[in-house]
This record gives structure tokens, C-alpha cells and sequence, in this order.
């Protein structure tokens, strides 16, 4: 096999610097080379231990499932700067991995206080918060990684989400509007949103939304279906059948999917059912 142009400018190296090194690894990591990263970051951390190159070497290891290496990665970065971000993120992961809520939770806090208008950080101390069922705390956390940044669609969609897990539809409605204001061409938003607002008995708003969702993945069968379902509860049943049939006609349709969607949104029971529901398939994709 050929080598890729990095490689072999970087084979020609008759020294190789640190940065030389870390630079060939992250390439190895785009191209998803990740054990020979590996070896690149830990050459790199070894010859130049800052707590950024630890850190580093933490993200590599995490990628192979290295979970005790990396976990030391973040530690070897802590210990030579508490306040490294990255490195109590890092840390707060693998402690959620192992089911370590309080630990992680310790640690994303430390990152939001040393680095507080980070969305990312406000947003992983959320989801932690969640997980460990802190739902007032979630919900401000979250609310806090929206206003750092206010145009990332899957905060606010997320924060919707959480709404829904607090059986609190009418709120959701609201994260989830604004989740497909800053990304309108996001069909699963769309469908979300379409879902939500077929929940709520706002059906034309629901047609608005399927259509939209439609039209941006028309080979998504169950769109078809579940827009079939909104035409139907406003009597419109031409149009609830003509997308029935187009369900129907569709490969790769996953019989499963709509009721998984429809019970997200709390509206599996209210929900008509669709009439042309195709025979299960041995293998679907998405």
C-alpha cells in the first residue's frame, strides 16, 4: 500500500521535532489511524511533557477504548496544570464510563470554572447532571451552554429532549422551535418538532413541520407515515393514504422506527395507527 503524502514527508525527516511529531499524529488520527496515534502522542508526551501533550496522548488513548491509559493521560495533563479543561473533561468521561456520576460531575465543574463560556464543558456537566437524575441542575447547566453558544442547533434540541424526560411537552416545544430556527435543514429536528406538535393536538403546525422533513429526506418512510398520521387527524384522508402508499413503497423502511419516535415524544397512545404498515425486514438501514 502507498503511503499518504504525510508519511513519507514525514519518514524523510532526518530529525523529527515535537511539533513535526504531533502534527503526523493528528493526520494518523484523521485518517483514523489510531494505534500508530498512539505511539505519536506518547513519543510526544515523553519527549515534552506539557499537560496539553498528556492531554492529548488521554484523547488517543480514549479512542482505542483505552480507558485506564487514558484516564493516566488526563491525570499526567492535571497534575502538571490543575486548571487544564480539556484534560477534567477527558477525566469526566471515563469517570462516566465506569458509572462515576459524583466524579464526573467534580470534574466537569472544575473545567466550567476554569474555562465558564465554554458550551461544550456548560453541556457535558448538564448530561452528567442528567444521567445522575439532577434535572433542575441539567436544565441550568444546559440553559448555560445555549447562551455560550447561541447558534448550536443540538443544545437547544437537546435541552427539548430533557423537557420531554420531565414531562414537560409544552416547554420542550419551545428548545425544539428554536433548535430548527438555527438549523432548518436538519430533517430529524423537523420530525421531532412535527411529532411534539402533533402531541400537543397543533396539527397544522405538525403538517408544516413533516412536510419540511419530507421534503429534505423524502426516502425516509417513516416521515411519510407519520405525516400520513397528522393528514388523517385533520380528516384529510387522500392525502393520509397517498402517503401511506409512499411509506409503503419505500425499501430500508425500519417497521420499529415510528413507534420508537412517537414514544419519545410521549405520543404512542394517542397517535392514529398508520394502515399500510409494510412486512418486518431481516436487516434495515437507516
Amino acid at each position: 500500500m502507498e503511503r499518504p503524502h504525510y508519511e513519507e514527508e514525514f519518514k524523510r525527516l532526518p530529525s523529527p521535532s515535537v511539533e513535526d511529531r504531533r502534527q503526523y499524529a493528528e493526520q494518523l488520527l484523521t485518517d483514523q489511524r489510531y494505534e500508530e496515534a498512539v505511539v505519536e502522542y506518547r513519543r510526544v508526551a515523553h519527549e515534552k511533557g506539557t499537560a496539553q501533550n498528556h492531554s492529548n496522548l488521554g484523547d488517543a488513548y480514549n479512542l482505542v477504548g483505552r480507558s485506564p491509559e487514558a484516564m493516566r493521560g488526563y491525570l499526567g495533563a492535571i497534575k502538571r496544570d490543575p486548571n487544564h479543561g480539556d484534560s477534567r473533561v477527558g477525566l469526566g468521561d471515563i469517570y462516566r464510563q465506569y458509572g462515576r456520576l459524583k466524579a464526573a460531575i467534580g470534574q466537569y465543574r472544575h473545567a466550567v470554572r476554569c474555562r465558564p463560556n465554554n458550551a461544550f464543558f456548560r453541556f457535558r456537566l448538564a448530561h452528567a447532571y442528567s444521567q445522575a437524575g439532577m434535572m433542575e441542575e441539567a436544565v441550568t447547566a444546559a440553559l448555560e451552554a445555549v447562551r455560550c453558544a447561541p447558534a448550536e442547533a443540538y443544545y437547544r434540541f437537546w435541552l427539548g429532549n430533557l423537557y420531554l424526560l420531565m414531562n414537560d411537552p409544552r416547554e420542550a416545544v419551545r428548545h425544539f422551535e428554536e433548535a430548527v430556527a438555527c438549523d432548518p435543514q436538519d430533517d430529524y429536528y423537523q420530525c421531532r418538532l412535527g411529532v411534539i406538535y402533533f402531541a400537543l393536538d397543533r396539527f397544522p403546525e405538525a403538517v408544516a413541520a413533516l412536510q419540511k422533513a419530507t421534503l429534505l429526506r423524502p426516502g425516509k418512510a417513516v416521515y411519510h407515515y407519520l405525516l400520513a398520521d397528522t393528514y388523517l387527524a385533520l380528516g384529510s384522508e387522500m392525502k393520509a393514504r397517498s402517503h401511506y402508499e409512499r411509506g409503503g413503497s419505500l425499501d430500508h423502511y425500519d417497521v420499529d422506527y415510528m413507534e420508537r419516535v412517537r414514544r419519545a415524544s410521549h405520543v404512542s397512545d394517542s397517535a392514529p395507527k398508520h394502515r399500510h404498515t409494510p412486512a418486518p425486514r431481516t436487516s434495515y438501514a437507516d
